[in-house]
């Protein structure tokens, strides 16, 4: 897996936060509730893009935050993990990608639980 990033920047995009119907139960999807999202990008030829210094190289961090906000819009889901998979997948087709990981977190699902965070990798 290390070769696989050898030659990548890792770009994190942290903490977006977005409402959106989320759960199992009809409590749930009685309204919306906040959800936080993480994506990281492993973007290859690291030398060339710091050479350059031009958007063109790269992935726009503005394109992940609209996928996010794509995915989530009129929809519901039930399961953290649909939610998850459906965005790494809309992502991982944004150009220049070798891997991308997402994670949603879902706060206070459970009365003794602080969240629930599903994590999922793709490599276009």
């Amino acid at each position: 897996m290390q070769d696989l990033f050898h030659d990548c920047y890792r770009i994190l995009v942290q903490g977006i936060e977005i409402d959106c119907f989320l759960g199992v139960y009809e409590r749930e999807q009685a309204r919306q509730r906040p959800v936080v999202i993480e994506v990281e990008l492993y973007v290859p030829h690291a030398a060339k893009i710091s050479r350059r210094d031009t958007l063109s190289e790269t992935v726009n961090y503005e394109r992940v935050v609209e996928a996010v906000e794509r995915v989530v819009a009129d929809r519901r889901f039930k399961l953290v993990e649909t939610l998850c998979a459906e965005l790494a997948d809309d992502i991982a087709r944004l150009p220049g990608l070798r891997a991308l990981k997402v994670s949603v977190t879902k706060p206070q699902p459970l009365p003794r639980a602080r969240a629930v965070r599903v994590e999922v990798w793709r490599h276009p």
